[in-house]
């Protein structure tokens, strides 16, 4: 009997350590688990920080002391990698630009009705809209304004910062009542600050909220590498676009009536106010560089231009082939008023066959930049062209007093908008 109790004893205590021995084999294995995944998250943590630091540097590319062409160091052609199916997509034809071809440091040639991009010159980069800002501007005011035939007052404290800035104006006067018309008109044709502002102030009180509607109409219009900081187009690093998301803009806007009437004229004279009896007479700074029929069997419908110093000189336009088919066309960056001009002419014409691309612009002398170009006119302020039908500039300097037309105070050396 005895014997008998010992085995149980025995057998109990062999029990226990093997429970014990389980217990301890449990709490090894829990310790492991609990450490692995703290080093699964901080590796996954160090990753997020890691992206996080690119986003970071991606910013920092944006900063007030970068230049221009540290804000796009990488020029991304391919824009079909964008997802957005809506948004234009390279024809399998596609012809790429380079600078033995054109001025412009980038350029989009859009087919509107298939929404394919024909022709291209860093079609994603990001760079500074400069004016072309005014045409969502412009986009955003006439889809918030009700009543066109309302007035505005100018005033000195909406103006006098404009001053200061050196931004371009259409020419209204502190205490001048304006109808809206007159400052959509003011905005686009000769690029004018002071009617902008006007048109802001009216839309939204204030230009920051005013932007706020800019950037909600870039992001449903999918503009996917655009923010707009101010209305007008003036230089900050933070306000940039590209080439594809610009041409997706002027085909937005050529869609509304109202855009693409004011986008199309030549010249507007404002209604008679006290400080300017006769109206102030309006004049598009796009057509004083051309007629718009300079290629033949398209016609340049439409255009917007834009420049500081930064931006460089900028165009985006829109024309009808002689089969009624569209193009939207952006030409940015180039060194002088003209030279977005000749790229567009190059650019339309490889749809036509009708204008030569240039193909040794890279092996030719460079006008430098103290050197700036006018467009000649007659005592009726026509453009003069020569016997092949081009336009005649001029080297214009500060000493040569000629009867040049008098290109829009955007696009002086001197001059931002």
């Amino acid at each position: 009997m005895g014997y008998n109790k010992r085995k149980d004893q025995k057998s109990k205590l062999i029990f226990i350590l093997i429970i014990v021995f389980v217990l301890i084999i449990g709490i090894f294995t829990t310790v492991a688990i609990v450490a692995s995944n703290k080093s699964d998250w901080k590796t996954r943590n160090t990753s997020a920080d890691a992206d996080a630091s690119d986003q970071s540097l991606f910013l920092d590319d944006t900063s007030e002391s970068k230049t221009q062409s540290e804000i796009d160091p990488v020029s991304k052609d391919d824009v079909n990698d964008n997802i957005d199916p809506n948004y234009p997509r390279l024809s399998d034809d596609a012809l790429k630009l380079d600078k033995s071809n054109i001025y412009s440091d980038y350029a989009v040639l859009l087919d509107v009705e298939s929404n394919q991009i024909l022709a291209y010159r860093g079609a994603d980069s990001k760079m500074n809209p400069a004016s072309i800002t005014k045409v969502m501007t412009l986009l955003v005011a006439i889809e918030n304004i009700s009543d066109f035939n309302a007035t505005y007052t100018i005033t000195y404290d909406m103006i006098s910062p404009l001053i200061e800035q050196d931004a371009a104006r259409a020419g209204f006067e502190d205490q001048e009542t304006v109808t809206i018309t007159d400052l959509l008109y003011g905005m686009i044709l000769p690029s004018g600050a002071d009617a902008t502002m006007a048109i802001v102030e009216y839309v939204s009180k204030t230009e920051d909220k005013f932007v706020e509607l800019m950037n909600e109409k870039a992001e449903e219009l999918g503009m996917v590498n655009t923010h707009f900081t101010n209305a007008v187009g003036l230089y900050n690093a933070k306000h940039y676009s590209t080439a594809t998301d610009l041409a997706v803009l002027m085909k937005e806007a050529i869609k509304n009536d109202i855009c693409r009437k004011i986008l199309s004229t030549v010249e507007y004279n404002t209604t008679s106010t006290q400080q300017h009896p006769g109206g102030i007479l309006l004049q598009s700074t796009a057509f004083s560089r051309m007629y718009g029929s300079e290629v033949k069997g398209i016609e340049i419908m439409g255009a917007k231009t834009g420049f500081h110093d930064q931006a460089k000189q900028c165009l985006a336009s829109y024309a009808k082939a002689i089969d009624g088919k569209e193009y939207i066309l952006v030409t940015c960056h180039a060194p002088t008023d003209m030279d977005p001009i000749w790229d567009a002419f190059a650019i339309y014409g490889t749809i036509t066959g009708t204008y030569d691309m240039p193909t040794d612009l890279d092996k030719r002398k460079t006008t430098t930049t103290s050197e700036v170009y006018v467009v000649v006119t007659d005592e009726n302020g026509a453009l003069v062209t020569d016997e092949n039908g081009e336009i005649v500039t001029e080297l214009a300097s500060a000493s040569n007093e000629t009867t040049t037309e008098t290109v829009a105070a955007e696009d002086t050396e001197d001059t931002q908008e």
